[in-house]
């Protein structure tokens, strides 16, 4: 009897211990899961922010590049750098009487290759006005702009229009980080800038006219353009860029037009071959980079 009353004894001992047991597992694993659970929720929801801000630049870019008053000003841009100087003067024929420039925002990017393969096959040089985006991931893509001949400018380096127009000092901010980085990466100090959504934005909280006179007082000239690809937005046809580009071109003798290199372009790539065919195939048309010899395209700010 004893021994079975302590054999009783010794399972209720078993079972309380595997309770005990059970009780902390849970008591960890069940805090744990749902640390998980609420780790991959927070990452799906930055994901989730982080598209959603890239959208609502996009639409921001769509939204102030189109249907702009726009004025050429007849000064020329100055202070190019020394180094691309050389490589970028072009013998232009006496007859040539339009001038076109070919300018791409926003990149560099996976698709930054790929146009300047095409550059290369038509014997184009154009003009890169670029962002921060791959100053950590892909510092060889800035280099190679410059190695192939092409203008490098300057775009922002984070492309966030509710940071860089916050102030003036974000502005500046912002300008000198990128302009740093570009002397650092390719040895050029750029000395060409657009404004994201163009000097007649009418996001940004502080004067345009102020961001203009800071730039003219640091010897960087700024462009905006007068021909949209209308390729900022979502999905174009790449037969509706060619259009936005070559219609009308013969109305300008300095025809700068807005293009966009971005991963999310591609129907700009295939564009990009009957632009280029449409514009060589005009009479007296050149295309050109962006020099110091460039006649300055200004928006009329609306504010």
């Amino acid at each position: 009897m004893e021994k079975s009353h302590q054999e009783a004894r010794r399972k209720r001992v078993r079972r309380l211990k595997r309770m005990i047991i059970t009780g902390i597992l849970l008591a960890i694993a069940v805090p744990t899961a749902a640390c998980i659970v609420l780790s991959l929720r927070v990452h799906r929801l930055e994901q989730k922010l982080q598209t959603l801000s890239v959208s609502y630049e996009e639409l921001l870019s769509s939204a102030v590049d189109s249907q702009k008053t726009i004025t050429i000003t007849e000064i020329p841009a100055e202070q190019v750098a020394q180094d691309t100087a050389d490589a970028q003067q072009e013998t232009i024929p006496s007859d040539i009487q339009r001038k076109v420039y070919l300018t791409f925002d926003d990149g560099p990017s996976a698709n930054t290759e790929k146009i300047l393969e095409i550059l290369d096959e038509y014997d184009v040089k154009a003009t890169f006005f670029v962002t921060g985006e791959e100053a950590k991931s892909h510092p060889e893509r800035y280099r190679e702009i410059i190695e192939r001949g092409h203008t490098l400018g300057m775009h922002s380096y984070s492309h966030k229009y509710g940071e860089i127009y916050a102030s003036e000092e974000n502005f500046v901010l912002d300008l000198k980080t990128l302009r740093d980085f570009l002397y650092d990466t390719t040895g050029v100090m750029p000395q060409y800038y657009r404004f994201p959504g163009g000097s007649s934005n009418t996001v940004s909280k502080i004067e345009m006219e102020d961001l203009c006179r800071y730039l003219d007082e640091e010897g960087i000239v700024y462009f905006d353009w007068n021909i949209s690809s209308q390729d900022a937005g979502g999905a174009v046809l790449a037969q509706d860029i060619v259009a936005n580009c070559t219609d009308g071109l013969e109305k300008y003798e300095n025809a700068v037009i807005l293009l966009h290199d971005s991963v999310k372009k591609d129907s700009t790539v295939e564009a990009l071959p009957d632009i280029i065919k449409t514009i060589q195939a005009m009479e007296h048309t050149a295309i050109l980079p962006i020099t110091e010899d460039t006649v300055v395209v200004h928006h009329k700010n609306s504010k």
